[in-house]
């Protein structure tokens, strides 16, 4: 963990998850049964039903961007290949520009309104829990994220929601795990198409909360962040440059590791999403021999400065190396495995 100013005043033996789990087992898989709950349609006029008859509105939530994401790679490739024959793995079929441009936009404006719903500096004013606390229950929310094999995005949106709350919110450290539980919910709504029943999720804390705890949580989250939960994350400007500079296979995943092990970092709060990115990349560029200045100098898909990547990237990596040691060990655990191709053994090795 950083040692930039944490509370060392409550050690990490006052917090403690809850889980029935007695292990970080590799690549372990959570079954499918009769316990998932199918996810909703997509519909923003439809309410979500849940398990107990429950509902919960949707009208104020926003649709995914998901076609912003497409346009922000056009574009970039439209920048950075003004003049040269465009690429047909990437762009295929005629596409308006100006149109484009326009959703492009719209992911930024998305980027920039990060930053007005997280505060970098929330720690400050959350009296009952501190930095080591958020990292134990992020590190707990990558495993069993890991363990049912969800989206990816379901896990960044997750951790959103989690700074997003504890930026307008004080948390007592016994609601803290409720609050991951609730936000992993939230995003699995949002994401994906079979989901963990609300049982499920309470039994994963060892029942230490009720299903009427997190149906009550997650009216107040909602409530609280006014329906605004979605944002571009991480994960989706990672996919973006990873098709760009077309990455191999185990460049691509030494760079989710990273960029996993990122979401750990209370710190990292004051970078953008992109910015992260663009250190991921830089490392990635450095550790197997590419041109790093080129990597940033080219990367039509960002608009960072140098210098900020590379202190971002500094930091990630010392950030690492503390992480070989510590035990939080779901990021370790989950890149060790084959599907990744053991991409966390090459930091051992070096």
């Amino acid at each position: 963990m950083s040692n930039q100013n944490p509370k060392n005043s409550q050690p990490k033996e006052t917090f403690q998850i809850n889980t029935n789990a007695s292990s970080h087992q590799d690549d372990q898989e959570v079954p499918k049964d009769e316990k998932m709950t199918q996810a909703p349609s997509n519909d923003p006029t439809k309410p979500i039903k849940s398990n107990n008859e429950t509902m919960v509105p949707q009208e104020k939530i926003k649709l995914n961007l998901d076609m912003s994401i497409i346009a922000f790679f056009a574009s970039a490739l439209i920048q950075n290949n003004e003049g040269k024959e465009t690429n047909p793995k990437i762009i295929k079929g005629p596409f308006d520009h100006a149109y484009l441009d326009k959703l492009y936009e719209n992911m930024i404006f998305e980027e920039d309104r990060f930053f007005q719903r997280i505060k970098p500096n929330y720690m400050d004013f959350q009296n009952d829990i501190n930095e080591l606390m958020r990292a134990i229950l992020v590190d707990w929310i990558i495993f069993v994220h890991h363990s049912y094999k969800m989206k990816k995005k379901t896990l960044y949106q997750c951790v959103f929601i989690i700074d997003a709350y504890l930026s307008k919110n004080i948390i007592e450290r016994i609601n803290l795990q409720l609050l991951g539980l609730t936000a992993f919910l939230i995003a699995c709504r949002q994401n994906e198409d079979i989901y963990p029943s609300l049982q499920t999720f309470v039994d994963l804390t060892a029942n230490a909360y009720t299903v009427q705890d997190l149906i009550n949580m997650e009216l107040l989250v909602l409530q609280k962040l006014k329906f605004d939960i979605l944002t571009q994350t991480a994960s989706e400007f990672f996919e973006i440059n990873a098709d760009y500079f077309e990455f191999t296979e185990k460049q691509r995943f030494f760079g989710e590791y990273f960029l996993d092990a990122s979401l750990l970092d209370y710190y990292l709060l004051k970078h953008k999403p992109s910015t992260i990115v663009a250190a991921c990349g830089y490392i990635i560029a450095k550790f197997f021999g590419l041109k790093g200045s080129d990597f940033i100098m080219h990367n039509a898909s960002l608009d960072v400065k140098y210098d900020e990547v590379e202190n971002c990237a500094n930091h990630l990596c010392n950030f690492m190396k503390n992480l070989a040691n510590s035990t939080l060990v779901a990021v370790k655990n989950k890149y060790m495995s084959e599907k990744y191709m053991k991409v966390a053994e090459l930091l051992l090795e070096n």
